[in-house]
């Protein structure tokens, strides 16, 4: 009798010290889940850039919870965040899908609530159109002020991985912070990007072009490429609106802006200058180049038709002055500030040549080299 009570007891230990060893592994599990949330959380919390954001959730999300796929959606009526998106590389833009409106989003969440477990064919090729081989899943509704502002899906192989059964507290604790995220990085980006747009054009405001002179100049120097510099200027404008009103005048340089901004690069950067005139950096443009972008953006603006706000047809033309910053290899510390001011003055004077000779036309003046007496204001002034 005592020893099978001694063995019971032994048993009893043994199975002790085993369930102990499994609540230790489940504990550390545990705390290693919960630091791997904790370093997510910090990182999201540290973005400023919608863009940096979305590569967190696409990228390092997926990589980090061992997931065979990742998808987010958001709501986008006035396409602030479509504008924000440019740097998101063409295989993680597949993976986002931007809402005019809110329909499909209160498909998904009918009562606002996270989905886990076996995914439907039918959501699956909404969510996740090009992998079919997702067999389980978590989505997470992305809310702010009880609003769907997106929705962001965690898909898994492993059919067992997402189940019905199980509560997801720290998922949907995640889905508060990344809503948080999406609305500040949005809300961020929009206030500084408002700061440098010109509210009339669309193009960039004299701010944007002074700050990017300099840095284009900084690159210039740093890759040895050329920078070239244009001003347009828009022939006898006064009588646009003389003879058919400010709004026609308006609706003019709003259709000038965008003409400008579809006839240039990604790299190029047009800014509305002041009243009628705008500036264009043109990086990596030799003198060449430049003159060729000039004329093709003079002939394409004096073969447009505009209309007056009654419907009245008109045409305009324009006059352009340019000039190219070529770097001096030779020489190693310079005054980027002032270099910039003298490429903007000698594009100036180009186009008041342009003007002088019969406007229409565009001119050419080489950018001069600082003198160590110079200083910006004499530039300007002058």
């Amino acid at each position: 009798m005592q020893n099978m009570d001694k063995k019971s007891l032994e048993s009893d230990n043994i199975e002790l010290k085993r369930a102990l060893r499994l609540t230790a592994k489940k504990i550390e599990h545990n705390e290693t889940i919960l630091k791997r949330f904790f370093d997510v959380e910090l990182r999201l919390l540290a973005c400023n850039k919608l863009s940096d954001l979305l590569d967190l959730l696409l990228n390092h999300f997926k990589e980090t919870f061992r997931l065979s796929a990742v998808s987010v959606f958001l709501f986008d009526p006035e396409q602030i965040a479509l504008d924000l998106l440019d740097e998101i590389p063409a295989t993680d833009r597949s993976r986002i899908r931007l809402e005019p409106d809110q329909r499909l989003l209160r498909q998904l969440y009918p009562d606002h609530r996270l989905k886990a477990g076996e995914i439907d064919q039918n959501i699956r090729n909404i969510i996740f159109p090009d992998n079919p081989y997702i067999l389980s899943v978590a989505m997470l509704p992305l809310i702010r002020q009880n609003c769907l502002i997106g929705s962001l899906h965690f898909g898994a192989q492993d059919i067992h991985r997402y189940t019905v059964d199980y509560r997801y507290d720290y998922l949907a604790h995640l889905s508060s912070v990344i809503s948080v995220c999406i609305e500040n990085c949005v809300n961020h980006e929009n206030l500084q990007r408002l700061s440098i747009i010109d509210m009339l054009t669309g193009a960039h405001n004299r701010r944007a072009f002074d700050i990017e002179i300099v840095r284009e100049i900084t690159r210039s120097d740093r890759t040895h490429e050329p920078l070239s510099c244009l001003f347009i200027d828009l022939d006898f404008f006064k009588k646009v609106n003389d003879t058919y009103g400010h709004q026609t005048g308006d609706r003019v340089l709003r259709t000038i802006g965008q003409l400008l901004k579809q006839q240039l690069r990604k790299t190029d950067l047009v800014a509305r200058f002041g009243g009628e005139e705008f500036s264009i950096l043109l990086p990596g443009c030799a003198k060449e180049q430049a003159a060729s972008v000039a004329e093709n953006i003079r002939q394409k603006i004096a073969t447009q038709i505009y209309r007056s706000v009654e419907g009245t047809p008109f045409r305009i033309t324009t006059s352009l002055g340019y000039s190219t910053y070529l770097p001096d290899q030779t020489q190693c510390a310079k005054n980027q500030k002032k270099q910039a001011s003298l490429l903007l003055h000698s594009s100036d004077e180009a186009l008041y040549e342009a003007k002088r000779l019969g406007r229409n036309r565009l001119c050419y003046k080489a950018c001069a080299k600082p003198s160590p007496s110079s200083s910006i204001t004499e530039l300007i002034t002058n």
